[in-house]
């Protein structure tokens, strides 16, 4: 059970994000309200009061970080990003919503369970709560528009890595205790984090693969910092990153380490062009996998096999959740459109759902599938489409890169359930970056034609 201290932290987040935004910055105040809040707060703890989204680490600092922007530092900031297929996706997602509450009035009696049919109450709720689960996205894309403000993003996101590795390397010794000794509670199962004779760390995240991916994307920032050479010497960037790549290896994290080599390798080996290929496979490959796990053409008993002599254990785990995957792509199709609605009526009686995608495509249907993903996938293509405009290397790197670390966040969602505040700020900065790009392309480029035009006549 939660302690006093982990209630009282989440009354006092308001209190902290309001001193951010009187001493800082917008960027960076929005950074540490949400990012802080996510590396911070307690996991599992929150306010429930009736007919309004529960109020936790996920939903307090977005709440507070649209009150700073909008009231304290007075940015023009609004509920839904101002236009554009963004806004329509997620208009698209609330419809879905509504229309997945009313497609599930029927109770499902069971087995060993009984679960109550949806409500015209539930509408608000799941509108409220992924509203505000999406409020991040929809903040930095607003936010975030030059390469500046770009490059502070990235800083933000790999000095708030580097601090918080004092207490992943403390766990890795110590074992992940931080959460029980602070908060009163162990928040996962203790037997998952267990690996290789040793720990995986938890710290105040959850479980130890949220750790893991937290690590590859801020590794993935800091290897691009190190390509434009940006912000200190090349020779230090270069310690952080091996720094880096040995704390994602002793969080014994199996998925993540691959991940994190996807990010390595294009970043540091490869040219602008080949690792902007790389992003865009990566996320449509992540975008169509319930399409080919439909159509049953996506190699998953050849990615058990080959994992096979590598790590047996990981390959067993591997092929455990895609054979739960199977049954639940065959129940999320008798609600196809919209989805089981939540309170686990997606899930089978005895089933286990480990990856995002399946909990997204069970609960909404395709519906809610695409327009989340969709609003992921956006940030790739659109950061691909305004790189093609731009003549400044490093400018055209950082943009790259920061896409490649949007579709790693994509394809961590095949076999993890990770999306999280964190990231929801890194794929609308990433929009709000590309749009701002080709806008000022356009301004340029009009008078320019123009110009040409009169002087021809």
């Amino acid at each position: 059970m939660p302690n006093s201290f982990a209630y009282l932290t989440l009354i006092i987040w308001p209190l902290v994000a309001t001193w951010l935004y009187k001493k800082n910055k917008v960027i960076p105040a929005t950074f540490w309200t949400i990012v802080g809040g996510y590396l911070l707060l307690p996991v599992g703890v929150d306010f429930d009061f009736p007919l309004i989204p529960a109020l936790n680490k996920a939903t307090i600092p977005a709440v507070m970080a649209f009150f700073g922007c909008k009231y304290l530092a007075r940015v023009k900031i609004s509920l839904l990003p101002p236009g554009g297929l963004e806004r329509n996706l997620i208009i698209l997602f609330f419809i879905g919503s509504v229309g997945m509450v009313f497609t599930n009035g029927d109770a499902i009696n069971e087995i060993n369970r009984f679960i109550p049919g949806l409500s015209y109450r539930d509408t608000v709720s799941v509108i409220l709560s992924q509203g505000l689960l999406l409020l991040p996205f929809t903040i930095a894309l607003q936010l975030i528009k030059t390469y500046e403000d770009q490059l502070q993003l990235l800083k933000l996101l790999v000095l708030a890595g580097l601090l918080y590795s004092v207490l992943i390397i403390f766990e890795i010794r110590m074992s992940p205790q931080l959460h029980k000794w602070i908060y009163g509670f162990f928040p996962h199962s203790w037997g998952q984090q267990v690996r290789y004779g040793g720990f995986r760390p938890v710290v105040f995240l959850g479980h130890g693969l949220w750790v893991s991916i937290f690590l590859v994307v801020v590794l993935g920032a800091a290897l691009v910092l190190a390509k434009i050479k940006m912000p200190v010497t090349k020779k230090f960037n270069n310690f952080i990153v091996m720094y880096l790549v040995l704390l994602l290896y002793l969080s014994k994290g199996f998925g993540a380490m691959i991940l994190g080599v996807v990010l390595l390798i294009p970043i540091k080996f490869m040219s602008i062009s080949i690792s902007g290929k790389i992003a865009y496979f990566v996320s449509t490959v992540a975008i169509f996998y319930p399409l080919l796990c439909i159509i049953d053409v996506f190699p998953h008993q050849y990615l058990v096999e080959l994992i096979e002599p590598i790590n047996s254990r990981q390959a067993g785990s591997l092929g455990y959740r895609f054979n739960q995957e199977v049954m639940l792509l065959e129940r999320a199709k008798d609600k196809f459109v919209f989805g089981w609605g939540g309170w686990d009526r997606y899930k089978l009686a005895d089933s286990v759902t480990d990856g995002y995608w399946i909990i997204l495509f069970g609960k909404y249907g395709v519906i809610g599938f695409a327009a989340i993903f969709g609003l992921m996938y956006s940030a790739v293509i659109k950061a691909g489409s305004s790189a093609r405009l731009m003549t400044d290397h490093s400018a055209k790197t950082l943009l790259i890169g920061h896409s490649l670390i949007v579709a790693v966040i994509m394809i961590d969602q095949i076999p993890n359930d990770s999306m999280n505040s964190l990231f929801w700020l890194i794929i609308g900065a990433l929009i709000g970056r590309s749009q701002a790009i080709k806008t000022e392309k356009s301004i340029v480029t009009i008078p320019e034609i123009r110009s040409k035009i009169y002087g021809a006549l």
